[in-house]
């Protein structure tokens, strides 16, 4: 494993104390495929915990369970104590939980800046479509109240000056970018990143730290990072776990883990 980076070095947790997420027990089949075998970790509020491993580890379907795009069929995660298994993925993302995706999913016809403002109309606007048609006092602070938000997380991910351009017109990078702004423009309370280095070059990687440690240490955010980059990982995680065929097979802080000679053998066969 190459951990050599010169990506920001991740600040010591915020909170350590109860855990926002607990993930206990979880397993996941699709038919005769154990996808996800008894997985139990936890990450605390404020806390950046890096989840690794081979192609096929399982690492994504954990996300799946999490954020209710499946559920599993044994075990439990919960989030500041709620059970969140059976609920739906709306609801989920109500409760403070927010994704991105290996493969992003701006929507294109629409500017950047509508991008991200879409991810709070869920949030509704006062009023109803009357308030709308009429241009209702509290429905235009509001609107500009967001708008403000919006551009504030613009400028955190480097976007200000494209804010105006469809977001089917960027290249990878900035599509993603695009992404992780409509995914912490709301303030989640717990961030999960699907391979957000994939397609990005190193000046960005290094913008993409920053705004991970930005949210964590002023938002309070706390973040679950699946990332191949292992050198990326190990910069900005407190903890890490280390999954394998499903299961979990090194748990700890960065050395730890780049110690741990069951990782080594997974990575290295």
């Amino acid at each position: 494993m190459d951990t050599q980076s010169n990506t920001a070095v991740a600040e010591p947790p915020v909170d350590t104390g109860q855990p926002l997420l607990a993930v206990e027990g979880v397993t996941v089949r699709f038919g005769g495929v154990l996808a996800v075998d008894g997985v139990t970790m936890s990450v605390p509020s404020g806390q950046i915990r890096g989840l690794i491993g081979p192609n096929g580890a399982g690492k994504t379907t954990l996300f799946d369970s999490i954020t209710g795009v499946n559920n599993p069929a044994a075990g439990s995660i919960r989030l500041e104590g709620t059970e969140l298994t059976g609920r739906p993925a709306t609801m989920r993302a109500r409760m403070g939980i927010r994704r991105t995706f290996q493969r992003q999913q701006p929507f294109g016809w629409l500017s950047v800046a509508d991008n991200v403002l879409a991810a709070l109309e869920w949030e509704g606007g006062g009023g109803g479509i009357a308030a709308d048609l009429v241009a209702f006092p509290p429905r235009r602070r509001i609107e500009a109240e967001r708008r403000q938000r919006v551009d504030e997380v613009l400028e955190l991910c480097g976007l200000t000056d494209i804010k105006h351009i469809p977001a089917g017109e960027l290249p990878i990078a900035r599509a993603r970018m695009v992404e992780l702004g409509r995914a912490i423009v709301s303030r989640p309370k717990l961030l999960l990143l699907d391979e957000p280095t994939s397609g990005i070059e190193h000046e960005e990687a290094d913008q993409l730290a920053h705004i991970i440690q930005t949210i964590r240490s002023e938002d309070q955010c706390s973040v679950l990072l699946v990332e191949h980059d292992v050198a990326f990982v190990m910069a900005q995680c407190d903890l890490i776990t280390v999954l394998n065929l499903g299961r979990v097979i090194g748990e700890g802080k960065p050395e730890e883990v780049r110690n741990n000679s069951a990782v080594r053998d997974a990575y290295l066969g």
